[in-house]
């Protein structure tokens, strides 16, 4: 069973991976219609999602975060399969001062502090975004997953995403914590809102 560093260093590597897949044209559509969808009707991602999530369990948190990115990555060039056999892997970080600690892990930005930045730096309305979280927090586990997509747009229409790989550990633990998962994003929601600007 992986431990909490290495399942978050795979989670940035799924990202890192689908952010490539959504360089061909075919498999980002591809992975667009599985917005908000059970894995049981996403039959046509499976075969660019199977390598990356096999052994690593939550398989509805990767076919959700796989099929946000694909929604909200601008076009770009296509470029080689990520997957080619000639393709020299992609570097991953260097782990000798381990970014995917607790302690690491909790500064980069969650749900929560993202839903506060739209807040406090791009126009969203605070009661409705406040009330947006509380609902999210109280979703099951479905509904939750149906509802993202809706949200994921939106902060991108106004130049904002989430730190994916921080929302695939959160969605995976939510399966088994949503009460800790759905805090901590209120908490960062509450905290981040408060944090003062430059006054200048």
């Amino acid at each position: 069973m992986a431990t909490a560093p290495e399942h978050r260093r795979h989670c940035q590597d799924f990202v890192t991976d689908i952010a490539a897949l959504c360089t061909r044209p075919a498999v980002r559509t591809a992975l667009k219609r599985g917005r908000g969808r059970p894995v049981e009707d996403c039959l046509d991602l499976t075969p660019h999602l199977s390598r990356l999530t096999r052994s690593h369990g939550a398989r509805r948190a990767h076919y959700t975060v796989a099929a946000l990115i694909a929604l909200t990555t601008p076009s770009v060039p296509e470029t080689a399969d990520p997957f080619d056999e000639n393709t020299t892997p992609t570097a991953r970080p260097d782990t000798v001062d381990d970014p995917y600690r607790t302690p690491a892990w909790r500064r980069r930005p969650d749900l929560g502090t993202t839903l506060a930045t739209a807040v406090r730096d791009h126009g969203f309305n605070p009661g409705r975004t406040e009330d947006d979280l509380k609902v999210l927090v109280r979703l099951a586990e479905d509904q939750l997953h149906r509802r993202l997509p809706a949200l994921a747009e939106r902060l991108a229409s106004a130049g904002l995403r989430p730190d994916w790989a921080v929302l695939l550990d959160d969605l995976a633990l939510r399966a088994h914590t949503a009460g800790q998962v759905g805090t901590r994003w209120l908490d960062n929601f509450y905290l981040h809102l408060d944090t003062v600007k430059d006054p200048a």
